[in-house]
């Protein structure tokens, strides 16, 4: 997930990461490569400028367990190294693992249940102790602990154990009491092992077409279980915090800025910039205005500035626009009134112009959404939710069904989004078609962007902003965490039966065109549900100085190219 904190931040699925051309990327998302992304550009020197670019928000954490927000991943994917990572055209490639395994070279059993990762003998912590295949264990069990709640643990239920350890403390409706005994076996009943210290395997309860690309996610970052205990919270803060990727936390100023430099003992080639600067700006305008100042070396446009920049042939020279694998939408509590009534839900998504938002928030940026998937992503469906286009005739005939007429007898509705000038943009525009289309008054509540996480993640909100963007390239990243019953991104309470045997049937399927057509079918049955009022199909538009050399945008990118701020460099 990356979810996107919308605006600053965004779900995952963020997060949260543009190949030039999508019907290349169809033909390659299935791909596995087996050597790492190139690391050199001709001419480009090394180490020779400072970075910096605005995060748009405070990260909630940059624990790797617990990141499901893009400005947290963006930080965390620099300071650590996971066992793979994506190349540029979003195929695979080995990162601390010696290889990508395969049935070819011995790392997946014949039966697809067994993954074996051998990892490099090279890699060492920033203090320089080596790193062991029991930190990736530890690491792993630690994000399957109930008490930790890590939004991304369901990601891996097919582990052997994991969903039986994840849950041990129940739901949030029907919490359990742990006795420590029985967690402690629970926990060593997980098919996550360290053979020795170079050697970790994974076992799974049944196949997982995925789970090599689950592997390359952060989540399963390395961590060191000697700091995580002496530290306690503070363990994640400058100074304390002990990385094993490019590079190293040197400061973080909260709510201002977070600094890092190269890692002395990262085990690949040394970054080529001398230090990051994450600045913390919320507002977009301000961002620009920093950018065109000279304090940043790239920027999102913002909405009223779209047009000028696109007919502006100086800039256009630094613009950088393309589609992304990102989807924003308009989530429901269905815990609370009047969101529990479907044909309420169906009725305001019906009262949204998502082509009115696409051209005058947007002005002509993105498109519009009716289902989830985003085009360039397997499972797109461009049919799918047209039955929920702009009509607000039948809008208010719904309204009345459900027994509203004229919006009558409904509670109070608050609309809650994480606090940026884009957002309340967008918070704006809504609050004016649901006034001129069905009647209906809302109350907007703008929240800072670290209260408003924790807001989502523990769904206390009424109705909010949602972004989603992907963390890897497949159906399954976007159907089963955001709308499966036990999805640990499903925050509007959504669950279906029909769509949970869908979803569980998909996730087995080896094949890959009924895979599909399984997605397929489970969408569309959560478009029919209306959950969600899906809004847009985001585009990536910055602008980016030309001093910043060996930029490689991917359509996953939690920032702009950061899966590869490694290689960057700044020749001012």
């Amino acid at each position: 997930m990356k979810h996107l904190p919308v605006g600053p931040l965004s779900l995952r699925a963020q997060p949260v990461k543009s190949p030039r051309g999508f019907a290349a990327l169809l033909l390659i998302l299935f791909a596995v490569g087996c050597q790492p992304a190139q690391t050199s550009e001709p001419g480009v020197g090394a180490g020779d400028g400072e970075f910096r670019i605005n995060l748009a928000g405070e990260p909630a954490t940059i624990d790797p367990n617990l990141s499901s927000f893009n400005n947290s991943i963006a930080v965390v994917t620099q300071l650590f190294a996971g066992l793979l990572r994506f190349n540029q055209d979003l195929t695979l490639a080995p990162h601390a693992a010696e290889v990508v395994p395969s049935a070819q070279n011995g790392g997946i059993s014949p039966d697809g249940l067994t993954y074996t990762f051998r990892l490099r003998r090279d890699i060492r912590w920033s203090d320089g102790t080596p790193v062991s295949a029991r930190d990736f264990e530890f690491s792993a069990k630690r994000m399957l602990d109930p008490r930790l709640s890590a939004r991304y643990a369901s990601f891996y239920y097919d582990i052997r154990g994991a969903e039986e350890y994840n849950r041990a403390a129940g739901t949030r409706e029907q919490p359990k009491s742990i006795d420590e005994g029985a967690l402690a076996q629970l926990r060593e009943q997980v098919g996550v092992r360290a053979l020795d210290d170079h050697t970790l395997q994974f076992t799974l309860r049944q196949p997982r077409f995925t789970f090599l690309q689950l592997a390359a996610l952060w989540p399963l970052y390395p961590l060191r279980a000697d700091l995580i205990q002496e530290k306690g919270e503070s363990w994640t803060e400058a100074g304390s915090l002990v990385s094993n990727g490019p590079f190293v936390l040197t400061q973080w100023e909260h709510q201002d800025q977070l600094t890092m430099v190269p890692n002395p003992h990262y085990f690949g080639e040394k970054p080529r910039v001398r230090r990051i600067v994450y600045r913390i700006i919320t507002d977009i305008n301000a961002e620009f205005a920093a950018y065109r100042s000279g304090e940043l070396d790239a920027t999102r446009v913002p909405p009223a500035n779209v047009r000028a920049i696109l007919s502006d042939a100086t800039p256009s020279q630094e613009l950088h626009r393309a589609a992304d694998l990102r989807t924003f939408g308009l989530q429901f509590n269905l815990a609370r009134p009047p969101f529990d009534n479907a044909r309420v839900r169906q009725a305001i998504s019906l009262a949204v112009d998502r082509r009115a938002f696409v051209e005058k928030v947007r002005n002509g940026v993105g498109t519009a959404a009716y289902s989830w998937i985003p085009p360039g992503m397997p499972g797109h469906d461009p049919e799918a939710g047209r039955q929920w286009e702009f009509n607000p005739g039948r809008a208010r005939l719904l309204l009345a069904d459900a027994g509203h007429l004229e919006g009558r007898g409904l509670p109070a509705i608050a609309f809650q989004y994480s606090d940026s000038t884009t957002n309340k943009l967008i918070a704006e525009f809504l609050q004016g078609q649901l006034k001129e289309n069905l009647g209906l008054g809302i109350e907007l509540e703008p929240v800072e962007s670290r209260a408003f996480s924790r807001l989502i993640t523990d769904e206390k909100f009424q109705w909010a902003l949602l972004g989603w963007v992907a963390d890897y390239p497949d159906p399954d990243n976007w159907l089963p965490e955001i709308f499966g019953s036990r999805g640990g991104n499903n925050h509007t309470g959504y669950s279906s039966h029909g769509f949970d045997e869908l979803a569980r049937a998909a996730l087995a399927e080896p094949d890959a065109q009924r895979r599909l057509r399984l997605w397929g079918e489970a969408q569309r049955l959560v478009v029919e549900d209306a959950p969600v009022v899906f809004l847009e199909h985001r585009e990536s538009l910055w602008l980016v100085k030309p001093h910043l050399k060996g930029l490689r945008p991917t359509a996953m990118d939690p920032l702009i190219g950061s899966l590869f701020y490694d290689q960057i460099a700044v020749q001012r």
